[in-house]
Order: structure tokens, then C-alpha cells, then sequence
């Protein structure tokens, strides 16, 4: 009798030689199988997440956070420049009209923000776009996958 063991079995299992099987590898679901590993392992993840939220939610989430930043760096930058103006901004302090300088401060931070937020809109809304086009594809991938499956 021989005595061999399947590569493909698990170490317990003995190969016996009067059962013949087969082993077909269908290329179709490998190139399959492979797409998606390498979607799941690279995008996937971040993906995933994104497609969590609905596209309102996702964008006007990521607008509100570029909001937020936007003020920041404009309260940075606003606070370098009077750091860098300092000497003219302490001469024109007492002639200095504080109501019309806080307009023109508002004013700019105004076109600043919204500025910003119409640009971050677009952008995460294209993204937004973008992940949920390459995750209907993966699910259409898994349901091709499934019913490669189900014929065998």
C-alpha cells in the first residue's frame, strides 16, 4: 500500500490513491478573489468607513471640520500679521477705528471660510461619489464571486 500524503489536505489526513479528485483551479474566480484582496487591503478600509454615512452626513461633516480650520489658520495668520505689522498697529491704535477694522477682519474671514467650504463641498462630495462607485463594485465582485460558487 502506499503511503502518501495530500499537499493540499490538512497533516492527519493520508492521501489515498483509488480516490481520484481533480483539482481545478477556475482562473476567473482567482483574478476575482485577487481584485478584490488588493481593493480590501489598500482602500478598502478607509473606504469602508466612508461608506458607513450617508453622502449628507459625510459631507457636511467634512465642510464643518474645514470650517474649523479655516478659522483657525485665519486666526493664525491674522495673529502673524499683526505680530509682523505690530510697530504700525501700535502707532494707528489711537486713531485707529475699531469698528470699520472689525468689518474689514470679519469680511475677510467671511470670504475665507465660505470660500473654503464651497471648495471642501465639492471635493468630499466627489470623493464621496468616487468610494461609493468602488464599493458597489466590490459588492458586485462578491455576488459574481458567490455565484461562481453556487454553480460548483
Amino acid at each position: 500500500m502506499i503511503k502518501e500524503e495530500c499537499v493540499l489536505c490538512a497533516p492527519d489526513i493520508k492521501f489515498n490513491p483509488l480516490i481520484k479528485r481533480t483539482i481545478m483551479i477556475d482562473e476567473n474566480k482567482v483574478i476575482l478573489m485577487t481584485r478584490m484582496a488588493k481593493f480590501i487591503k489598500h482602500e478598502g478600509k478607509n473606504d469602508a468607513r466612508i461608506n458607513e454615512y450617508f453622502r449628507s452626513d459625510y459631507v457636511s461633516f467634512q465642510t464643518w471640520k474645514s470650517a474649523i480650520s479655516a478659522t483657525i489658520c485665519f486666526v493664525v495668520l491674522f495673529a502673524v500679521y499683526v505680530v509682523l505689522k505690530f510697530e504700525d498697529v501700535i502707532n494707528d491704535l489711537s486713531s485707529m477705528d475699531f469698528v470699520g477694522f472689525g468689518r474689514k477682519v470679519f469680511f475677510c474671514y467671511l470670504i475665507v471660510v465660505i470660500t473654503y467650504c464651497v471648495i471642501s463641498y465639492i471635493v468630499y462630495n466627489k470623493k464621496y461619489t468616487k468610494v461609493r462607485n468602488k464599493m458597489k463594485k466590490y459588492y458586485n465582485d462578491l455576488k459574481k464571486l458567490r455565484k461562481m460558487y453556487e454553480k460548483d
